[in-house]
């Protein structure tokens, strides 16, 4: 172990850094390439500018109970059977950085299509948790089963990045400044086991992709997946989210999610449904139109 500095020295040292980084203005370098964090300065004040990245922040519910009545093997056994496939899964929807954060893990996406791929991702992890996990711990412990599965949370913004720490130690790490990362963790805290919730940006997506938006060709009527969701501590209109307690289908998820990830939003078996809100529309602008024209003709136009 290094010898210690004395307190007082500590002080200086970082009254002096404090200062020193308030006299001047960082850098910020945009810039349109994929997320990098070899690219990351760290001692020089540069932060680089990455534009409206996804993130996914997949959080392992009641991982403080898991504990409770089993060896430690036992637990250790837990969390990575949980953890690691969800890294797996960020990493296969090509999320171009990942952190694990104890029970937790998030993943940052850029490029093509890369909000479609990142709302894949967070519902390949819930379904992961609650069709293989859940099953699986079932088996294990039949009498106690752990109750757990993923709480997952997606948001979108720019982010600054930048590597913070002790440079030429194994001390630091890149830091995302910017909104995705924090809204996205406070998504995940506030869902359940097994439930996604998404900032209004992410939803706007969402209701614009049928394949997402309604359910699968295997029911008898496609009915809407989602359900309004306030996000707490989220300012302003991105806290007018959505929730999903629905997981891929067994039947159609691999399909379904190809489709999402190549960019297809337009579902064939849908054509007739797409029709009948498309009438109900015309419908409803044609009664507007019909009482416009009663009011100027009784003179109470206003």
């Amino acid at each position: 172990m290094a010898e210690r500095l004395p307190v007082s020295e500590l002080l200086a040292i970082s009254e002096e850094h404090v200062a020193s980084q308030l006299r001047q203005t960082p850098d910020v370098i945009n810039t349109d390439g994929p997320i990098d964090a070899t690219d990351l300065f760290i001692d020089a004040p540069k932060w680089l500018k990455y534009e409206q990245v996804s993130c996914v922040f997949a959080d392992l519910a009641g991982s403080t109970s898991l504990r409770s009545g089993r060896w430690e093997a036992s637990t250790a056994s837990i969390y990575d059977s949980a953890i690691k496939p969800a890294v797996r899964i960020l990493s296969d929807f090509g999320a171009e950085f990942i952190d694990v954060q104890g029970d937790a893990a998030f993943g940052l996406f850029t490029g093509k299509y890369s909000q479609k791929r990142a709302i894949c991702a967070g519902i390949t992890i819930k379904t992961f948790g609650e069709l293989v996990l859940m099953p699986a711990l079932t088996e294990k412990w039949p009498t106690n089963t752990p109750d757990t599965g993923f709480k997952v949370g997606c948001a979108i913004s720019d982010l600054l990045a930048k590597k913070i720490g002790i440079s030429r130690t194994d001390h630091h790490a890149p830091v995302w400044a910017g909104r995705a990362v924090n809204y996205a963790a406070k998504c995940s805290q506030q869902a359940t086991a097994h439930q996604m919730i998404v900032t209004k940006p992410v939803a706007n997506t969402i209701r614009r992709n049928e394949y997402l938006w309604y359910s699968c060709a295997c029911g008898d009527v496609s009915t809407t997946l989602w359900s309004d969701q306030h996000v707490e501590k989220v300012s302003g209109k991105d806290s007018e989210g959505l929730i999903l307690k629905s997981s891929w289908c067994t039947n159609c998820g691999d399909a379904y999610c190809e489709a999402i990830c190549s960019g297809s939003w337009r579902r064939p078996d849908l054509d007739s449904k797409r029709n009948q809100l498309t009438l109900g529309a015309y419908q409803q602008v044609i009664k507007h139109r019909e009482s416009n024209a009663r009011q100027i003709r009784h003179g109470i136009s206003g």
